[in-house]
């Protein structure tokens, strides 16, 4: 019979898979691995998931801020087109752009410096608020060709090709500074923005600072560097 089990505990093993899984990557995770990490035996772990599978499905639901109930424990090991489709809303519901989108199909505004580091601003908090969905799909991926199609190929590809559209616009009505390949610059700003915004908390030496004044500096350097020079 399916039992149930208290809410805190559940979300505690949930925390503790999505730590283990962004660490050893899916392939090398062990359920022994994550019970010793929550302080109980392996076999615990299974009256709340059927599988190892199952376990990564939730985790990375709750990674990405969902309330995660299942109807009944344990819950039952998902398809692994159900698991895409979740990490497909997650990454729709928590990774999107709208100001990206909205820029990139209007003329540019009087203020483009301003709306330039708008849009730097809205990436970076979107990485930097999901950074443990992120962290655990980039590890997992690659282990995972269903994911890493979705993220890679169609995440961040579609992120890239809309930087892209937006920077071939504003060049090309002159208010950015002409570059040598767009789509270059695109994923310029795409990866300096996730390694402030989340990579660099996995630095082996990391430089201490402040999240605000990382964010700003960010911002401000991506956007003057895309302005065009001042004539004189």
């Amino acid at each position: 019979m399916a039992r149930r089990r208290p809410e805190a505990r559940f979300e505690a093993l949930l925390r503790a898979a999505a730590q283990v899984f962004s660490e050893q990557g899916f392939r090398r995770t062990q359920m022994a691995d994550v019970a010793r990490r929550l302080g109980v035996s392996p076999g615990t772990l299974y009256a709340y998931v059927a599988s190892k599978d199952a376990l990564f499905d939730l985790a990375l639901r709750h990674a990405f801020g969902e309330h995660v109930t299942p109807a009944a424990l344990p819950a039952p090991t998902p398809a692994s087109a159900e698991l895409v489709e979740h990490v497909r809303a997650g990454m729709r519901r928590r990774l999107r752009t709208p100001g990206l989108v909205e820029a990139g199909a209007r003329p540019a505004p009087p203020d483009v410096a301003g709306e330039l580091a708008g849009l730097v601003r809205e990436l970076y908090d979107a990485l930097a608020q999901n950074a443990d969905a992120i962290r655990l799909i980039e590890r997992s991926a690659p282990e995972r060709p269903d994911l890493a199609e979705l993220y890679y190929a169609r995440g961040r590809g579609g992120l890239v090709e809309r930087w892209r559209r937006y920077l071939e616009r504003r060049i090309g009505e002159g208010r950015l500074r002409p570059v040598p390949d767009a789509a270059i610059a695109a994923r310029l700003v795409i990866e300096t923005v996730a390694w402030f915004a989340w990579h660099r908390r996995g630095d082996p030496a990391p430089q201490a600072m402040d999240p605000a004044l990382a964010r700003d500096t960010v911002v401000a350097v991506l956007a003057h560097g895309l302005l065009p020079a001042r004539a004189g």
